[in-house]
């Protein structure tokens, strides 16, 4: 952690940050903080100059997080309720006491946070300490409770027990398929596709994907990059290009139509969600609860 100070942009612009992404709003951010609105845009202005980079789109109307916004509200959102739930602690007196769950970062930003409060309501006798990283040696670290992780579910050590499936659609945001529609996978060749650099080897490309739809390619595949999903998944709703949606990450969005399908293929991968608990661990009732709790919002979704 040496140079933290340093490295680091200044606390306070960070505070604000959270604030305008959570409400997308300066004004509502300000009354919330307690500052005038000018106080809450200078420090985000703040932000981006020491980043580097623009986290808001800003029109009279509407303010929307860049991608370069949501990557760094997904983290800052995951970083304030790890220290939250320590201070907590502390001020409870229980520190060492909360259950630590891992997973990625895709699946906690788009799956288990919006649920997460259903989860304290019903089990508020559990203090939960998520821990998102998108590194097997994270999740199965021995700090680790439990861990949600996608694939095939055999891991020396662990007891596994299967929660649901998945499937990968290609997706884009409304705007951008209504200048036309594709008449199937294959069409896919010649659109904008927008790729995730894989952070574990259990996701499916787009090379896979094209794969098991049976389409040849006729080369390496062009068009933009990005290393987390977060990045993949707003540059999709905001029609720069065609993504790989995985249904349970983005199953509202497809339900209100922020997000649609490109072309009707699709692809059920053969690995699925596991909840992985050390073979040590895994008769503790508080992880059986957690467990039981993820199944059940489950059967929410499409499944």
């Amino acid at each position: 952690m040496k140079g933290l100070r340093r490295e680091l942009p200044p606390p306070t612009s960070l505070v604000v940050f959270e604030a305008v992404a959570r409400h997308l709003s300066f004004t509502a951010a300000a009354g919330e903080l307690g500052v005038s609105q000018a106080a809450t845009s200078r420090q985000v202005r703040i932000l981006e100059d020491h980043l580097g980079v623009q986290l808001f789109h800003r029109t009279k109307r509407q303010v929307r997080l860049t991608p370069a916004g949501e990557q760094l509200h997904a983290s800052v959102t995951m970083g304030f309720g790890h220290i939250l739930t320590s201070v907590r602690a502390l001020r409870e007196g229980t520190a060492g006491s909360a259950l630590t769950l891992a997973t990625s970062l895709a699946f906690s930003t788009f799956w288990l946070i919006p649920r997460i409060g259903r989860f304290h309501a019903t089990h508020p006798d559990i203090e939960l300490r998520l821990v998102t990283s998108d590194s097997e040696s994270d999740w199965l670290a021995d700090r680790v409770d439990a861990a949600v992780i996608f694939g095939p579910g055999r891991y020396p050590g662990f007891a596994a027990t299967p929660l649901f499936s998945d499937e990968v659609l290609a997706v884009t945001g409304a705007s951008a398929l209504a200048e036309g529609r594709y008449g199937g996978a294959e069409a896919l060749l010649d659109a904008p596709l927008l790729h995730l650099e894989q952070p574990y080897k259990s996701w499916i490309s787009w090379e896979d994907w094209f794969a098991r739809c049976g389409v040849t390619l006729p080369g390496p595949l062009a068009g933009r990059r990005y290393n987390n999903y977060a990045m993949v998944h707003q540059a999709a709703r905001d029609g720069v290009g065609i993504a790989l949606g995985w249904r349970r990450l983005i199953g509202p969005e497809l339900q209100s139509g922020a997000l649609v399908e490109v072309v009707p293929e699709k692809v059920v991968p053969a690995e699925s969600y596991h909840l992985l608990v050390p073979e040590s661990r895994q008769d503790n009732d508080r992880i059986k609860a957690v467990r039981d709790w993820i199944v059940e919002e489950g059967k929410r979704d499409w499944g």
